[in-house]
């Protein structure tokens, strides 16, 4: 039997921490992750500022489901 049998059904969770490289309508670049902005959220923050960003990761795409400034509480 395969040890990895349905764990690509279950979602991925994880937090990066890096600076944004790159900011789009739909997606963020954090260090060199991309990662994808659910339901049309906008980043508020500019390239190059320090971000922490709690993900949900499956099918392969990450995606973004809080971004705040790194070291901040909140």
């Amino acid at each position: 039997m395969d040890s990895t049998a349905g764990l690509s059904a279950s979602p991925l969770h994880g937090v990066i921490l890096g600076p944004l490289r790159e900011l789009y309508a739909d997606r963020i670049v954090i260090a060199d992750r991309t990662l994808f902005l659910r339901d049309g959220e906008p980043c508020y923050h500019v390239v190059g500022v320090i971000l922490e960003v709690l993900y949900t990761e499956k099918n392969g795409r990450a995606y973004a489901d809080k971004v705040s400034l790194a070291g901040r509480a909140g």
